[in-house]
């Protein structure tokens, strides 16, 4: 037996040597599509747009947008992922506990208020001048790291109000290296006061060549679907619908827009900006996607600004 599988090497040597070639190669292939393709995801789903002179030197509400928030740039594990991944989102989409932690220490210090996406409505709805610079911090998707890092941070640091926005598809599952929060783990979170739920569709966060599922033309019936069964799925679990609805991408069509609005929803896109009074809510409120230049740029300069 030995020594017919030796005689099977010494004449097919070559043949293995080709297959193992093409598995490389093809290996290779398919890592770098999925790298180029987790780029186009973090290229699409960054904010866009610049504040203008009159939003950067005005009170108002700065939306702020999260992913990802790691124990520690410096621990084993998260060091090892972003070493090996290709994937962009965990770089680009990751600040890490402490981060986050001096950027909430940075606002309190400039007096700036930490506000729920609600009193955000309620102020909006005053239609009166807004007399201090605000923030409402969101998080999106919802993976375990919210959930671990986030919410005892905000604990300890006041009982600090955030919203987080979840693909009611999706809990639960491995998605781009990270674990969706479960709805045992989501119901358990909002048991607080300080946390409200919205929803990020029930499955149409994914881009469709390079474009974001909700821009596709021909999608506005699937969306219309897809909204319903993601209210459906968050009153099971939650026991009542929510007004707050985030866009993938950032982006919708003026049809989805309206059918939302009529449909009695907050909406928000990933558009910079400055939210103040006499704010249109039936339209998109811009939120600001964070990373490190988007904070230099957009918050600091907003805050800092006379």
């Amino acid at each position: 037996m030995l020594q017919k599988i030796k005689m099977f090497f010494q004449k097919s040597w070559h043949v293995i040597f080709v297959l193992i070639c093409i598995s490389i190669v093809i290996f290779m292939g398919i890592s770098e599509y999925k790298a180029k393709e987790a780029q186009i995801h973090v290229q699409k789903e960054i904010s866009s747009g610049k504040l203008s002179q009159q939003e950067l030197h005005s009170n108002g509400i700065l939306v702020l947008c999260y992913h990802r928030v790691s124990y520690s740039n410096k621990d084993l594990s998260t060091k090892i992922a972003l070493d090996l991944s290709n994937n962009e989102q965990l770089h680009e989409y990751t600040v890490s506990k402490g981060q986050l932690k001096r950027q909430v220490e940075y606002l309190q210090k400039h007096d700036v208020r930490i506000i729920s996406v609600q009193k955000a409505i309620s102020l909006i709805r005053s239609n009166q001048p807004l007399k201090h610079k605000y923030v409402v911090f969101t998080f999106d998707d919802v993976d375990r790291t919210v959930v671990d890092n986030v919410k005892p941070l905000f604990h300890e640091m006041g009982n600090l109000p955030f919203t987080v926005f979840v693909v009611t598809g999706n809990t639960g599952r491995y998605d781009n290296g990270t674990e969706l929060a479960t709805w045992k783990v989501l119901k358990e979170i909002i048991g607080q006061k300080n946390v409200t739920l919205g929803v990020h569709t029930n499955d149409m966060h994914y881009l469709s060549g390079n474009t974001p599922a909700l821009k596709v033309k021909g999608n506005y019936h699937k969306f219309v679907k897809d909204y319903y069964k993601s209210e459906k799925v968050f009153k099971e679990h939650i026991g009542h619908k929510t007004p707050f609805f985030a866009y993938p991408y950032g982006e919708g069509t003026p049809r989805e827009q309206r059918f939302l609005a009529q449909h009695g929803m907050y909406t928000f896109s990933l558009q910079n900006g400055i939210i103040q009074q006499g704010q249109d809510l039936s339209q998109p409120l811009p939120r600001t996607m964070i990373d490190s230049k988007a904070w230099n740029q957009i918050v600091k300069k907003w805050v800092e600004a006379k």
